[in-house]
């Protein structure tokens, strides 16, 4: 029994079938909708071949092309939503600080429940031991984190705003003031949440921006804490 999958493993006959399995697995580990399209396509167009010169089945060879004929218009009008989409300035400020490896259609998804909100200097976004309500990201201007009535960091555009108490359900561990005259996208906390839980994409989106956010702030603390400090007079 052994010898004989041995020789229908690897009969020439029968490879061009196992290449479309393979193809086939491979389009399942793609994290990227366009590259599992790419791969289905693929194996589909592999088993054509297969059905209609090794082993001859009309049939197969049919369901087999409407498979890759789904797989190619889905693809086309994948592509023209991921280059073909407007963004406006804000937003666009928001999907470049994603990875390529995000798809734009999920951007786009995450950023329709999005409001957009403006703060003159001096106005408060986020007030220390208050439920915070919606996370925050920062597309121009910049704000000054205050707590125990002094300064103790900067944001600027790039970063988020009121993101621990969205992780941890926390108050607020800090005041956010505008410094400046500031712009932000504005996700409501509650609508975040179902459409991350929802959403495997905009899951994905969100932890990527947020932990990216993250290490950005941990550098900078560092970066604060290790600079030179003048001795008093």
């Amino acid at each position: 029994m052994f010898d004989q999958f041995l020789h229908d493993l690897t009969e020439p006959n029968h490879m061009v079938g196992h290449i479309n399995y393979f193809l086939l697995i491979v389009s399942m580990l793609m994290r990227r909708m366009f590259w599992l399209r790419v791969f289905a396509i693929g194996s589909g167009s592999v088993e054509i071949v297969y059905r209609s010169v090794f082993v001859v089945d009309p049939v197969s060879v049919v369901w087999e092309a409407l498979f890759v004929l789904v797989n190619v218009v889905q693809l086309v009008i994948l592509w023209i939503d991921e280059n073909h989409h407007r963004f406006d300035e804000d937003e666009m400020h928001f999907v470049d600080s994603m990875p390529a490896s995000v798809e734009r259609q999920a951007l786009k998804r995450l950023l329709a429940i999005a409001n957009r909100r403006s703060f003159a200097p001096g106005e408060r976004l986020i007030t220390e031991g208050e439920a915070v309500k919606e996370v925050l990201y920062l597309t121009s201007g910049i704000a000054q984190i205050e707590a125990n009535g002094r300064v103790i960091a900067v944001c600027r555009p790039g970063d988020y705003l009121g993101e621990m108490s969205y992780l941890t359900g926390a108050p607020a561990s800090a005041t956010v003031v505008a410094a400046e005259p500031m712009r932000v996208l504005a996700f409501e906390q509650k609508r975040l949440h179902d459409a991350v839980a929802r959403d495997a994409s905009i899951h994905q989106a969100m932890e990527t921006g947020l932990n990216r956010n993250l290490v950005g702030k941990l550098v900078r603390a560092n970066l604060a804490n290790a600079a030179p400090r003048s001795s008093p007079a």
